[in-house]
């Protein structure tokens, strides 16, 4: 007992990766989660919500007026102009009251059997405006009128029609909305993962297995076998990736139970671009994971050492979740790893900037030349590449 705890005590690398480290990615990561779930449902700060009202009581309309809402008097035949409008997201909310709601509120009685006045609220789920807008009313509705509540909301026993279709985002919508959220973070995972399973094998696995030092008083230079090493493992982590890719996009429609054609939801020219910045990014993990191999003793140790950058990977590709898209800014586009997931962001949501997709690839080529010379550099260096 003495021995083993003398053991992991000595060995610095080994009691934080063992003992410290587990915690430390714990509390960062539900630190930013936390931050990530509050700001999903956030709106611009003073941001007012347009919402269009039909028969809208004056009593009602005065609690409306102290919030952050804009009330948009409109008749009946506004109302299908305006249901489009929200499906094309360029308005946030419509609401329309029977006629002489109140009074029907008042003559209501539960006992009657018959519907109660009902409130019909049209809202789109793929904007967080409308959603919240949603909320903000149907509460305000709620509040105002308890505590009998004589009146029910987007019920389908009230309309004559027999039940109405009050969410207008299309399934195209819904699903841009998901790809918005999971494909930036799940394809970044991917990517990594896929370049983790090959990388300290390669490199900290023949350092282990003493077989590195072999290959290495042959008359092959040293730079020559580190760049070889990152190039054959940057091959087979590509391949990796796009079939994840493409098996993720191809089954996400049927896991959300959505009748979508991929084919139909990007052009060629974004899927491409798609292409390039997946093709750079695992040359930028591939580049970060050699360097940590190189420099671990053992595989065990180099997985250690690739675990909190996963947590990184999964941060930059939530990003988008926790910024409500990508920026446009350019200087963001310098940050390897970052600039990936905002710059596949960018192409899901058909807001591509050549300029930010071009600095992206630039800036991942560089990363990924100067790794790999600082590779060599390590291969040159007695101490790392014997250390065992």
């Amino acid at each position: 007992m003495k021995k083993e705890c003398a053991r992991i005590f000595s060995d610095k690398k080994l009691f934080f990766t063992a003992v410290l480290m587990p915690g430390l990615l714990i509390g960062v990561m539900y630190f930013f989660m936390g931050n990530l779930m509050g700001s999903m449902f956030e709106v611009t700060e003073g941001y007012i919500y347009q919402v269009h009202a039909v028969n809208m009581p004056e009593a009602i309309a005065e609690n409306f007026s102290q919030s952050q809402i804009n009330i948009i008097n409109a008749s009946q035949s506004d109302i299908e102009n305006i249901k489009q409008q929200i499906s094309d997201r360029n308005t946030d909310l419509l609401i329309v009251f029977p006629p002489d709601f109140d009074a029907l509120v008042a003559a209501y009685e539960f006992e009657s059997g018959e519907p109660a006045p009902n409130i019909r609220i049209w809202s789109n789920m793929a904007r967080t405006e409308s959603m919240m807008a949603y909320n903000l009313v149907s509460g305000i509705a709620s509040y105002h009128y308890s505590p009998a509540q004589k009146f029910t909301i987007n019920a389908p026993a009230a309309d004559a029609a027999g039940g109405e279709d009050y969410e207008l985002a299309t399934e195209a919508d819904i699903f841009n909305m998901v790809l918005g959220f999971m494909i930036p973070m799940m394809l970044m995972i991917f990517l990594y993962t896929g370049c983790m399973s090959l990388a300290p094998e390669s490199i900290s696995g023949e350092k282990e297995r003493g077989t590195l030092g072999g290959m290495l008083v042959t008359p092959t230079r040293r730079r020559d076998m580190a760049l070889a090493k990152i190039f054959s493992i940057s091959i087979f982590g590509l391949m990796s990736a796009v079939v994840s890719m493409v098996a993720m996009i191809v089954s996400l429609p049927n896991m959300m139970q959505l009748e979508v054609n991929i084919l139909e939801l990007f052009s060629v020219q974004e899927y491409l671009l798609m292409f390039v910045i997946i093709v750079t990014t695992a040359l930028v993990f591939v580049s970060i994971l050699s360097l940590l191999s190189a420099y671990a003793k053992s595989v065990k140790e180099a997985t250690a050492y690739a675990t909190p950058i996963m947590l990184v990977v999964v941060l930059c590709g939530l990003a988008s979740m926790i910024t409500g898209g990508a920026p446009s800014e350019t200087f963001y586009y310098l940050i390897p790893v970052f600039n990936s997931a905002q710059s596949i962001t960018a192409i899901i949501s058909s807001e591509v900037s050549a300029i930010n997709i071009a600095v992206t690839a630039g800036i991942n080529i560089v990363f990924f030349v100067l790794c790999a010379g600082i590779l060599a550099k390590m291969f040159n260096s007695e101490k790392i590449v014997f250390d065992k």
